[in-house]
């Protein structure tokens, strides 16, 4: 056989094997056991969901999450219709004033902490065409605004928690038109905190005439607006249309599309973010179900929350948990759902591993507060439960787990946090420094700097420490003072965390990184099409080069 002939050959059964490969299905993830999965409910964990998809999408773990509100993520549960839930309640167990009706889930289900953090009061307002960006608030004051009793944001109720008169402008209150888990966590504190007033309200608008209740689904009143989802919100929040505007999301929504964030006045009188430290300072006052038998196993009572005399706490602060399958115990049919295998336990509880451990370490970073001992340890029982899982850590002393607030019997979270600023203190001024330990308006500390408020010190002058920072109480004269607290703080503007190493001339901020799930099917798809051409490529070259010589070498 002519050597032609050998490399024409040659290149048609490599043309076929490629193509053969092409038209095969993507299996790197069987290869592993491992399945890919589909999620949808809550939009506050959204951000921390995605994210630590894509943190084990390299190890062929592929999850699907869709957040389009805790209610749709419960009901999809019942129906069978996703692997697993997201939501920050528990199923209804009376109905909701403005939405769904008793819910009882036909399949088996645990609930899993994965996330905490703290519902926002994110807003757009401009004066003298700067944005302003240290409102602070009290609870009343807020709560006056989202049932429609304050309507411009010169109102003396405003002007007295803020501390100066902001200008004749509408506001806008955004709230949310789908089921959501932050619009329930906010009308819960509502509920709790003003019954008169949210019940009044609740009842103007179409609810019980008598005690309200907390609800999903915000109603919409006079100068509101809803969106649907938190995206939707927080887009709409950081348009420049949006002037005026103020609605409520998880934090991570704030860093992820730069909006300011009101600073929230607890019961101890002072005004708070909702940083790590303050969350989970908050959330040691949360009652949890801790009866492993109870169906609620894990579910929070926040009461205690919302009035915690901790100056560190941020009033609402909450966790949000996932609806997995479960072996026994709970559900109509005591079974997991119809649809759920072997393959997809393994899967799942490879993530949940991560997810409860090492996950955690970013929490801070995306805008929310990772778990404690307790329901890690929680979260790992329940993980126990689900069919097909794969072994979970030993929970004795979590060995191995990487949990960022647990170290040697001590949540370092919680006993290294700092304490407020005095400028953060009910009755300081706006224009604040701290000196002799003492919040003190600024001209009368006798600087000339006119700072912007951040606990790193970025203003000038002796005065120019600005509005202080709930995280970092050492900032004062326009730099912090050292000590274990001031390695970091957060900027008491925009509530991002900085840097104040001593190695570093200026803050450096750290904004949540926007995030999509990966390997998406389609995807996988383009990448071996793109794969096989280059093959072809490489191999075709050669061969029709070797042809055109053979023919020029026959002619001459």
């Amino acid at each position: 056989m002519s050597p032609l002939r050998l490399r024409l050959r040659l290149f048609i059964a490599v043309i076929a094997a490629a193509f053969t490969l092409a038209a095969l299905p993507v299996t790197s993830a069987s290869a592993s056991g491992f399945v890919p999965l589909d999620g949808d409910g809550s939009s506050w964990a959204e951000p921390a969901i995605q994210q630590w998809a894509r943190d084990m999408a390299p190890d062929g773990i592929q999850i699907n999450y869709t957040g389009d509100g805790s209610a749709e993520g419960r009901e999809k549960y019942i129906e069978d219709q996703n692997d697993f839930g997201g939501s920050d309640i528990a199923f209804l167990t009376q109905g909701d004033p403005f939405g769904a009706g008793l819910e009882t889930p036909t399949w088996n289900y645990s609930y899993i902490p994965i996330v905490a953090g703290g519902t926002t009061f994110v807003y757009n307002l401009t004066v003298g065409g700067q944005k302003v960006k240290n409102l602070r608030l009290s609870g009343q004051t807020i709560a006056e605004i989202f049932t429609g009793a304050i309507t411009n944001w010169d109102d003396p109720r405003i002007t007295h928690d803020y501390g100066s008169k902001l200008p004749d402008q509408p506001i806008t209150v955004v709230t949310r038109s789908d089921g959501s888990g932050a619009s329930y966590m906010f009308t819960r504190w509502l509920a709790k905190e003003y019954p008169s007033m949210w019940n009044s309200f609740c009842a103007a608008h179409g609810g019980p005439k008598s005690s309200c209740g907390p609800t999903e689904f915000y109603p919409g009143f006079a100068s509101s607006v809803q969106k649907d989802g938190s995206d939707q919100m927080a887009s709409f929040l950081a348009s420049p249309i949006s002037n005026g505007a103020i609605g409520y999301d998880e934090y991570a929504y704030a860093l992820d599309y730069g909006l300011p964030a009101v600073k929230m006045l607890n019961a101890a009188g002072y005004y708070t973010l909702p940083t790590a430290s303050n969350v989970a300072i908050a959330l040691q006052s949360a009652v949890i179900d801790e009866n492993p038998n109870d169906v609620d196993f894990l579910m929070q009572d926040l009461d205690n929350v919302y009035t915690s005399k901790d100056p560190r706490s941020y009033p609402l602060s909450s966790y949000s948990y996932l609806v997995i399958p479960r072996d026994v115990g709970g559900g109509r049919n005591k079974q997991p759902p119809p649809s759920w295998t072997t393959a997809k336990g393994t899967t799942l509880s490879t993530w949940l591993n991560y997810v409860l451990c090492g996950a955690q370490q970013s929490a801070g970073n995306l805008g929310y507060s990772p778990l404690p001992k307790n329901l890690v340890v929680g979260g790992f029982q329940q993980v126990d439960h689900l069919p097909g899982h794969v072994a979970t850590p030993d929970l004795s002393q979590l060995m191995g787990c990487n949990n960022p607030t647990y170290s040697n019997g001590v949540n370092h979270l919680i006993a290294d946090a700092p304490q407020p600023s005095p400028c953060d203190y009910v009755s300081a001024p706006l224009d604040c420094t701290v000196s002799g330990g003492k919040a003190v308006a600024v001209d009368a500390g006798g600087g000339s700097g006119s700072g912007t408020g951040s606990g790193s010190g970025t203003g000038s002058g002796a005065g120019g420490a600005g509005n202080g920072d709930a995280a970092n109480p050492a900032a004062a004269n326009g730099a912090a003072t050292g000590g274990p607290t001031a390695k970091a703080s957060f900027d008491p503007n925009t509530g991002q965390e900085v840097d104040t190493g001593s190695n570093s001339g200026s803050p450096q901020s750290i904004a949540a990184e926007p995030v999509m799930v990966a390997s998406r099917p389609s995807e996988e798809a383009l990448l071996a099409t793109l794969t096989v051409l280059e093959i072809l490529a490489a191999v075709c070259a050669p061969v029709l080069v070797g042809a055109w010589v053979q023919r020029r070498r026959k002619r001459g």
